[in-house]
């Protein structure tokens, strides 16, 4: 009798961590950016140069940021150490990856547009002072060591930029 008490007081707060469990599992948000060898690759080559990568449900924006107080000039200094992760990495990989971080850049335009065409000043704002200027500094790093690595990424880069329209 009292094990059947017990599982009656307990049924329904089992119930409401399975349905919670169930909600979260459908409604969760995550990158669909990156395929799993690109995410390590990420992971790596963000690390090297003391920045990492995230995902912002609330936007649905992938980003990358640098972790810690560093000074631009501070960044540039360990972009030696970005070469050397980039040289583990095949050719096609580095364009690939490369394609994917000027894609999550032109997303972060694109949303801060369509926030500012909204008037949603909040979002444009933080995604213009913070996320896209972060993004920048790692894309331009990132080219600078594509281009030390192997000069002829440099028309990888102008068909990359071309396509996705980055001037």
């Amino acid at each position: 009798m009292r094990i059947k008490i017990l599982l009656i007081m307990i049924l329904p707060l089992l119930l409401v961590e399975c349905k919670s469990t169930l909600w979260n599992a459908i409604t969760k948000k995550e990158s669909k950016l990156y395929t799993d060898s690109e995410l390590i690759m990420l992971e790596e080559v963000t690390a090297s140069i003391d920045f990492r990568y995230g995902f912002e449900p609330d936007l649905k924006l992938d980003y990358v940021f640098k972790a810690g107080r560093f000074t631009d000039k501070e960044i540039q200094s360990k972009a030696p150490e970005m070469k050397k992760v980039l040289a583990k990495y095949k050719p096609e990989e580095i364009i690939s990856f490369y394609g994917k971080i000027v894609q999550m850049r032109d997303a972060h335009v694109s949303e801060m547009n369509e926030y500012r065409q909204d008037e949603d000043w909040n979002d444009a704002t933080y995604i213009e002072k913070y996320i896209l200027p972060e993004a920048e500094l790692f894309l331009d790093i990132l080219e600078k060591n594509m281009m030390q690595i192997n000069s002829s990424y440099g028309d990888e880069i102008k068909k990359i930029k071309t396509k996705n329209l980055i001037k």
